[in-house]
């Protein structure tokens, strides 16, 4: 699949073309709320894909910190590597694996496109990895086993101060799982697209350009869509964080 590049800021992403709509909800629309990261944590991405959230991250944690970026498809994870390359990250660890509930290779499908990858459990990772530290941050992008995930490896994951993740129509269930743990649930809002749209055309007028002229080229019957990067005509959450209380940093 052929790549193409895309600049944001300080930043250069290789990306395969039907990627950049999920590129514009990283950068621009700050989805997985990169601005709740803080300098030295330790950040998991389960579903890394190509890189984006991996590498902002990276940025925002500082060189103490570190980053784990964790991708079950081969061709997504190649274009990880070279973003991780071209951004000069030292401090992400990058695995050609998917999270999941037992040891397994089995065959998964994304972009019309089929491989092999071996799964894992999540605390199997991070035993072979030695990370025996809190884990601050978790980004979660697993196309619909967040529920399975969550439920296995509670004990690990209540321990983060916020998991940011793309529901698939499991929100209710997750709700089950991480608001008896002293979490409580973020939405993106309306309000904090706007903000972020604005203060991104003011900071990066360039790229917010090029980004809007491509959406509204390709999908001209979808005006409002093509501004917030979001669906309007449905009613189901896609994305949200879920945020220790404790912290204060609600809004």
């Amino acid at each position: 699949m052929e790549s193409r590049s895309f600049k944001f800021g300080t930043y250069n992403i290789l990306y395969p073309e039907p990627y950049f709509h999920f590129l514009k909800e990283v950068f621009i629309l700050d989805v997985y709320r990169t601005n709740l990261l803080q300098e030295n944590d330790l950040v998991l991405d389960l579903g890394a894909s190509t890189g984006d959230f991996c590498i902002l991250a990276s940025k925002k944690v500082g060189k103490n910190g570190k980053v784990i970026a964790i991708e079950p498809h081969i061709d997504s994870y190649e274009l990880l590597k070279l973003n991780i390359q071209r951004n000069n990250c030292k401090n992400i660890i990058a695995l050609n694996l998917g999270v999941g509930c037992k040891e397994v290779e089995k065959e998964i499908t994304f972009w019309n496109r089929s491989c092999m990858c071996k799964i894992n459990t999540l605390e199997n990772i991070l035993d072979g990895l030695k990370i025996n530290r809190k884990i601050n941050f978790i980004k979660m992008d697993i196309e619909g086993i967040e529920v399975d995930i969550v439920r296995r490896s509670i004990e690990t994951i209540k321990q983060a101060n916020v998991i940011s993740l793309e529901f698939h129509g499991t929100k209710e269930k997750v709700d089950e799982v991480l608001l008896q743990h002293g979490f409580l649930f973020e939405p993106i809002t309306m309000k904090y697209i706007y903000k972020k749209i604005i203060r991104n055309f003011l900071l990066h007028p360039i790229a917010f350009y090029e980004v809007y002229a491509d959406t509204i080229t390709k999908n001209p019957s979808s005006m409002r869509k093509a501004i917030t990067g979001f669906d309007m005509t449905k009613d189901h959450l896609l994305v949200g964080s879920y945020i220790k209380d404790r912290l204060g940093i609600l809004t």
